[in-house]
């Protein structure tokens, strides 16, 4: 599966396996980076907000903390009462009744206030509202006792219809610090649940407050939670009031609320001293809302520059190949014989002197061939002359003019006339190619009237098709059009073509030679039913010294060179040339001329 997904990336986006492997090396050293911080960026951005939650919560809860404190010191700073005169007996009854009213006037949270003897007994009591009075015996009470030992007391806190209610005491004391009456206070919580009422996390964050025993302050209502409600059954309050501190950066931190039923993170911590339970939570959605926005921002962010590097890595890795794509098809075009072929590479480094080298060495390429080709050329002139006084001579000895020959000399003769005219036809095959290649071949091209140069071809093959009983089917059209042409190497093309479809066929074989006009050519097609041709033999019909090696060819004689020239002639006279061909069905060669 891996193989056919690269195969397919090659073939339609990144065209070589090296390209693909600069395009995977780019996108590791840049996409992987990219990533590899943008997770980054989200996990510090989430660690950041968490700690910021945290501070957030732990902030208020120690606002909080820091209210109820200041409360309860300013509360019990009133009562702390502290007489001008040295005596040790208790103050006067006027005097009592005149401080408490005092008291009440002063401090709006005292719902009562009274004045208790040092045997506990009530002395003088004032309730708010100017209900009836009732002095009672409170020497068993534990803020008598307390305060008798010269300690503050701070009760526990009653739920009444007017609220949460906290009972504190102190010692009264003269001027040499005797203590000489108790003072003690009920003190309304309106205060502490209005101010933890009124502070917010946000847009809908909340605190909640507890006593010692876990029974809800404030406030009033949330959710389906009411003041007095008991919550010590609730985990969270319970590691609270033991004294946990609940700092909002635990997993265990973020939960569904009890309240709400919604996720919150939670925070929360004891109140020193009397042993409250402040509880501060945040609704996820509220708190997250803003860090949301900036995740999808990295978020998007990562995924844009990821997917940046996934479409600029194609285009920078071919920018980075085209210098070898360069090299490539400049060795390509030198393999076709294109030696004047020169790559243009501008990269100011090892690259373009690379380019560089490859253009002197075309240069020299190019100076050799021409020396083979002048060598060649050379070369087959001078066996030319041989095998012409070669050709001479054996016919004038066949011809009986160095007198009249035996048969055993007739039959050692005839061995040597075949050769000696295949070797002639050798030499003039080189020499054409020699030319070509040396740019000397001349082709005078002018319109002319194909079937005509056709059928003066077929006149001078058919005896040899006719030896092998090979059907030459040929029926020309008569409003052809002219073609531009060679007379000379027209012929020459025809004689190649069908003299390659009578070798390569079985005795008693046929060859159709018929026409197709298209818009700029008039397509000539050669059809066998011979032998035919491997799809392997296929790829190297045109090149030189080129012969199929298949059992049925093995002894047709040739010199792989016709082809070669066909091709070479087709192409400098302004056609085209082509080929079908089925192993054991035949095969059809297709020559187009221009239309003149």
């Amino acid at each position: 599966m891996a193989e056919k997904i690269r195969q397919f990336l090659i073939s339609h986006f990144l065209g070589s396996r090296l390209q693909l492997k600069f395009v995977l090396v780019f996108i590791i050293l840049a996409a992987v980076p990219v990533f590899i911080l943008g997770i980054t960026a989200i996990y510090l951005i989430d660690l950041s907000h968490r700690r910021d939650v945290s501070g957030l919560e732990m902030s208020l809860i120690d606002q909080e903390v820091g209210q109820i404190k200041k409360f309860l010191a300013d509360t019990l700073g009133i009562i702390e009462l502290r007489v001008g005169f040295t005596q040790k007996s208790e103050i006067e009854l006027s005097q009592q009744q005149f401080l408490l009213g005092g008291l009440l006037e002063e401090n709006r949270a005292f719902e009562e206030v009274s004045f208790i003897s040092l045997e506990g007994l009530e002395t003088a009591k004032i309730i708010r509202g100017g209900g009836e009075v009732e002095l009672q015996n409170v020497s068993q009470l534990p803020k008598f006792k307390t305060a008798k030992d010269g300690k503050n007391f701070i009760g526990e806190i009653g739920h009444t219809l007017v609220g949460p209610i906290l009972t504190l005491a102190a010692p009264v004391v003269n001027r040499n610090g005797d203590i000489i009456q108790i003072l003690s206070a009920e003190v309304n919580l309106r205060q502490i649940v209005t101010f933890t009422e009124t502070q917010k996390l946000g847009l809908s964050g909340y605190l909640i407050l507890t006593d010692n025993h876990g029974v809800m302050i404030a406030p009033r209502r949330i959710g389906r939670g009411r003041s007095g409600n008991d919550l010590s059954a609730w985990s969270r309050v319970k590691q609270i009031l033991e004294g946990k501190i609940l700092n909002a950066l635990n997993v265990r931190d973020r939960y569904e609320s009890f309240f709400n039923f919604q996720p919150v993170i939670g925070a929360g911590r004891r109140v020193p001293e009397i042993d409250w339970a402040v509880l501060a939570e945040w609704p996820v959605q509220d708190a997250d809302s803003v860090v949301q926005d900036i995740r999808n921002q990295v978020t998007n962010i990562t995924l844009f520059g990821v997917l940046a590097v996934f479409l600029l890595a194609p285009f920078f890795a071919s920018r980075l190949l085209k210098p070898i794509r360069l090299l490539k098809e400049g060795a390509e075009a030198v393999e076709n014989g294109k030696w004047d072929t020169k790559v243009e590479i501008a990269t100011d480094d090892e690259l373009q002197e690379l380019g560089e080298a490859f253009n002197k060495m075309t240069v020299g390429l190019k100076r050799l061939q021409e020396l083979k080709n002048e060598f060649v050329f050379i070369a087959a002139h001078e066996l030319r002359t041989p095998v012409t006084a070669i050709k001479g001579y054996l016919s004038m000895i066949r011809e009986g003019s160095a007198g009249e020959l035996n048969d055993k000399t007739k039959e050692y003769l005839e061995p040597v006339w075949q050769s000696n005219e295949r070797l002639g036809k050798l030499v003039d095959d080189i020499l054409e190619i020699a030319r070509s290649e040396a740019g000397k071949l001349k082709v005078e091209v002018k319109p002319e009237n194909i079937v005509d140069i056709i059928q003066a071809a077929l006149l001078q093959i058919k005896p040899v098709a006719d030896k092998k009983k090979i059907s030459l089917q040929y029926s020309p059209q008569t409003d052809l059009p002219r073609v531009l042409t060679d007379t000379g190497k027209l012929t020459e093309i025809v004689l190649n073509l069908i003299s390659n479809a009578i070798k390569y066929n079985h005795d008693g074989g046929w060859i159709k030679i018929y026409y197709k006009v298209e818009p700029q050519f008039v397509m000539t097609h050669i059809e066998d039913n011979g032998f035919g041709m491997s799809v392997e033999d296929q790829k190297h019909v045109f090149e030189k010294f080129f012969r199929a090696e298949s059992g049925a060819t093995k002894t047709v004689q040739g010199t792989g060179l016709g082809l070669f020239i066909t091709h070479e002639l087709v192409e400098k006279m302004g056609g085209k040339i082509s080929f079908k061909s089925t192993e054991g069905q035949g095969t059809t060669f297709s020559f187009g001329l221009p239309i003149a």
